[in-house]
């Protein structure tokens, strides 16, 4: 595969081996409306909904997992606001009418559909308008095991704007960026929660920069966020709750450990002067579908295919293909 820098490089990467593909996301787009629409129609209490998460961001990696969908409730009797469960099973019992709909799964904030012919499933997420007029929404929060069936305010739609407003001042890298670094923490079993992932690179960008020095300051960037005692603010909500307030001390070093390796690996490919050495240091870290002087597209291909690009970096075990990406979307808190 002739490439000419370590810019050009990623961007066949990026393209070729990180993206969701393009039959994915039509699928989505065609089967999303149909389940809204269904649960819209018979449940009289939907205010709204819209897509949330790392679909509407676009931001999933490799194959489509999930499609979020907020779904906004009036409460009229007064049901749902002191019981979760109750708006989640009212979303559950209008969605299990729908003919794509193959079975349903109750989860932290939302209904999780497995649909008929389609890997990917759509999570329907409960949500209240705050009373008070503060920003974002409440969302759903069922816990039995730890004594919660309330709801917590959080800012989804926030989110998404502050992604898409990054993506605009980095001149459309951060978009593409974020699903490059999610490949590598997904690679490794993701030593660090998506949106957390996602997050970083948010604080780490201010400005337009190509992916080698982007991949370096992501890494920079979390080695310090995942030091004792710091934290990552949601760029969605800065003055909520920080995005890593559950990741317990034994997983903050766990991470810190995995990015201190790759940081070391990302600035030595970064750094070297020889092309073809800094494209085998790339794969070192990325795995065996990052384009290097010894890859040809239809070894790509193929590999791809047969799911054996298994990355064989640090912490990751030699030879294996890369499995179904595990989501932690809404459902998981």
């Amino acid at each position: 595969m002739d490439v000419e820098s370590q810019q050009q490089a990623f961007e066949k990467f990026e393209r070729g081996a990180v993206r969701v593909p393009d039959s994915d996301n039509s699928e989505a787009k065609r089967v999303h409306p149909e389940i809204t629409g269904a649960v819209k129609e018979k449940l009289e209490t939907v205010i709204e909904t819209f897509l949330s998460g790392s679909y509407s961001r676009k931001v999933q990696v490799v194959r489509l997992n999930d499609v979020d969908a907020i779904v906004v409730l009036a409460d009229p009797e007064v049901r749902y606001s002191g019981s979760a469960k109750a708006a989640l099973e009212d979303i559950r019992a209008a969605a299990e009418g729908c003919d794509i709909v193959l079975d349903t799964d109750l989860g932290v904030r939302a209904v999780k559909l497995v649909l008929r012919d389609h890997e990917f499933t759509v999570d329907l997420v409960a949500a209240l308008e705050p009373e008070n007029g503060e920003d974002g929404l409440l969302l759903a929060r069922h816990l039995p095991d730890e004594g919660h069936d309330d709801w917590q305010l959080l800012n989804p739609e926030g989110q998404r704007k502050a992604a898409s407003a990054k993506n605009g001042e980095c001149n459309g890298i951060y978009v593409p960026g974020v699903r490059t670094v999610k490949f590598w923490n997904q690679g490794l079993d993701k030593p660090l929660r998506s949106y957390h992932a996602e997050s970083i690179l948010w604080h780490a960008l201010d400005s337009p920069v190509e992916y080698p020095k982007l991949v370096v300051k992501f890494f920079d960037e979390a080695y310090e966020r995942l030091a004792p005692g710091a934290t990552t603010p949601d760029p969605g909500a800065p003055n909520a709750d920080p995005v890593d307030k559950r990741l317990e001390d034994w997983e903050r070093a766990a991470a810190r450990s995995r990015v201190e390796d790759a940081r070391r690996i990302a600035h030595e490919a970064s750094e070297k002067e020889d092309l073809e050495e800094s494209l085998e240091r790339w794969a070192d870290l990325f795995g065996p579908s990052f384009p290097t002087s010894g890859t040809s597209a239809n070894n790509l291909g193929a590999a791809l295919g047969a799911g054996m690009t298994g990355i064989q970096g640090p912490g990751v075990r030699p030879g294996k293909g890369r499995e179904a990406i595990k989501p932690r979307s809404w459902r998981k808190g």
